[in-house]
């Protein structure tokens, strides 16, 4: 493991234990926040084509469920990833209804049965994270399925993190790609 691996593991064990540690009523708050902050900008607005992933609630991961059903009854088609865990990559379905889903080994919601779509089509891409910097560099959970994902994506990217858990900075390794736009409790950053 190399010395920035090191103290990417490092930070996001830290951060990790402290997101268990927020007050359930705190954490669905904050994420519907972010959740109505991304929904009135204009990069949302204009997008038809959205993919999202679909929160490990039990995790404090910012909440995206009621934003996917929302964008489900809205004229917007909605994707989300289906984890690879043989090659490490994602696959991208399209949502048609949130009942699709059910968990995968690691208790991610995920479509069980459904017809694959290319990468090239997605006008905004929601991605998931740890912790972010104002620089848009994120902290993913370690396995890199968003990078390699994300390295072949023209959509444009947008994360949403929780303020506390903004970073001074993220390290980063070359093959890390950075974010859009980030979205927080205290406003949106384009990077």
């Amino acid at each position: 493991m190399s010395a920035i691996q090191q103290q990417k593991e490092e930070l996001r064990r830290e951060i990790l234990a402290s997101r268990d540690t927020i007050p359930e009523e705190v954490w669905k708050r904050k994420s519907d926040q972010l959740v109505s902050q991304l929904m009135e900008t204009d990069l949302f607005l204009k997008a038809q084509k959205i993919h999202c992933y679909v929160s490990m609630n039990q995790r404090r991961e910012v909440n995206t469920h009621s934003f996917i059903k929302k964008l489900l009854a809205a004229d917007k088609e909605v994707y989300v990833p289906v984890t690879n865990f043989e090659d490490g990559t994602l696959s991208h379905v399209r949502l048609h209804s949130f009942d699709d889903l059910s968990p995968n080994i690691w208790g991610v919601l995920e479509p069980t049965d459904a017809e694959k779509v290319h990468i090239d089509v997605f006008d905004l891409i929601i991605v998931p994270m740890v912790a972010a910097d104002k620089q848009g560099n994120r902290l993913g959970y370690g396995k890199g399925f968003y990078d390699r994902f994300l390295s072949h994506t023209e959509g444009i990217k947008v994360g949403l993190v929780f303020e506390r858990f903004v970073q001074k900075e993220i390290p980063t390794e070359d093959f890390d790609v950075k974010l859009d736009v980030l979205i927080t409790n205290k406003g949106i950053l384009k990077t």
